[in-house]
Formats: C-alpha cells, structure tokens, sequence
C-alpha cells in the first residue's frame, strides 16, 4: 500500500478544484479544513493553532472536503450538508483508495 498523496487540483465534470492550505485562516475560524464550490476550491490547514496536524488527520479533512465538493457537483446539497454522511462517506472513500490493489 502506497502513501496517499494529496493533489493541488483535481478535476469534477470540467471545473478544475484547486486545493490550497491557509493555516491563518482555518485556524482563525476553528476548522482544519473548508471547501468553496463556487470557488472551486478546498483549503486545507496543516498546522492549526501553531501546532502541526498528523497526515491522517489532513487526510481525512480532504477527502471530507472533497466529498462535499462531489457532492454540491451533483447538486445534492441536502446531502452535502449532512455532516454525519458526509464524514462516514469521506472515511470510507478514503479506505477504499488506500486499500485497493493494483
């Protein structure tokens, strides 16, 4: 299993997504990670607070991240404002990328 690499940008339907980290920022608003549809963007901390966040943790800030961006792609707001699915999906995509076999 290889390590999981997070993309400066990735691509849903023909908008390009970039992903950014403003540690400033996230930290002053109390969360590790947001993400901005009509902005096409996901911004990331990696240190929050003055103290440096473990890759899993970022990793799973981006994929719950990214399932909010998928899921506003497929204009399932309802959905993408349900945290709770939210986070289960994200956890679950996130084992499926790291457990699949090539």
């Amino acid at each position: 299993m290889g390590i999981l690499k997070i993309p400066t940008s990735f691509k849903l339907f023909a908008t390009t997504v970039l992903v950014d980290y403003d540690n400033k920022k996230l930290s002053n608003e109390g969360v590790y990670g947001e993400c901005s549809y009509s902005d096409a963007k996901i911004t990331l901390c990696d240190k929050y607070k003055d103290e440096n966040l473990n890759i899993s943790t970022i990793m799973d800030t981006f994929y719950h991240e990214k399932v909010h961006m998928i899921l506003d792609a497929m204009g399932e707001h309802k959905l993408s404002h349900n945290e709770k699915f939210v986070e289960i999906f994200a956890r679950l995509l996130r084992q499926s990328d790291e457990t699949s076999n090539y």
